[in-house]
């Protein structure tokens, strides 16, 4: 047990059809998909886990319809923060919602997993668009490979399926350990509703380059957490601090 918590930071928010979180279900159903950062609140080491993106980024070089919530300078302003105080950012994987804001954390640790780092340097052309290697480019990663230790209260999970090289994010708390999930996943994922027949115990990720490594990576995340943090949650928004 640990007396961490985890602060979410929601910077935008974009509509979505729901089956790209729940892998050939609710096709036609658009809910709002929220984009975060995570700061790791009760340690000496000040942690975020991803870097998020600005909306003007998300629209000019994405292409994607996005509203702002906040800025990140904002959201981190209200926890009484600046983009120095930040000593480490840990990625969950390189897509470029996750890393445009990268840069501003000059004096930060920055972990990734060597195989992300890698495929984002030549990505596929089938998904090349998620990445943007030109912003992250030059920048001191320190590699991981596999699940790793990155002090007593914060650990990573290896969690490919969604990139080749994501990572969740284990943070242990007074009830036990929460997990962010290093797969762009909804509540629904992990709690299929059990209306519906022969439905597994998690659902796969509508977003994957390995069906079957998506699947497995939520299920693992499913068996290992108390608290379970899927990172687009849009009921999270509202959410000062897990566990509350």
């Amino acid at each position: 047990m640990g007396n961490c918590v985890i602060r979410p930071i929601p910077l935008f928010e974009s509509p979505m059809d729901k089956s790209l979180m729940t892998y050939r279900m609710n096709i036609g159903q658009t809910i709002r998909s929220v984009g975060y950062v995570w700061f790791i609140d009760g340690l000496d080491e000040k942690i975020l886990v991803d870097a998020g993106a600005s909306v003007r980024y998300l629209t000019t070089v994405r292409g994607i319809h996005a509203e702002e919530i906040q800025t990140l300078e904002q959201g981190l302003s209200n926890l009484g923060l600046g983009f120095e105080d930040i000593d480490t950012v840990i990625f969950t994987h390189l897509h470029n919602d996750h890393t445009a804001g990268a840069r501003l954390f000059s004096r930060a640790r920055l972990f990734v997993q060597k195989a992300e780092l890698e495929f984002a340097e030549k990505p596929h052309p089938a998904v090349a668009p998620a990445y943007n290697y030109e912003s992250i480019k030059g920048l001191d990663f320190e590699l991981l490979d596999g699940d790793a230790q990155i002090r007593e209260e914060v650990s990573v999970l290896f969690t490919p399926g969604h990139t080749p090289g994501g990572q969740s994010v284990c943070v242990k708390t007074s009830r036990g350990k929460a997990i962010i999930s290093g797969l762009c996943t909804i509540a629904d994922v992990f709690n299929p509703p059990q209306a519906v027949n022969n439905i597994p115990p998690v659902l796969t990720p509508g977003m994957h380059i390995n069906v079957i490594e998506a699947y497995d990576s939520v299920l693992r995340i499913k068996q290992l957490a108390d608290i379970i943090i899927p990172n687009h949650e849009p009921n999270l928004q509202s959410c000062s601090c897990i566990p509350q």
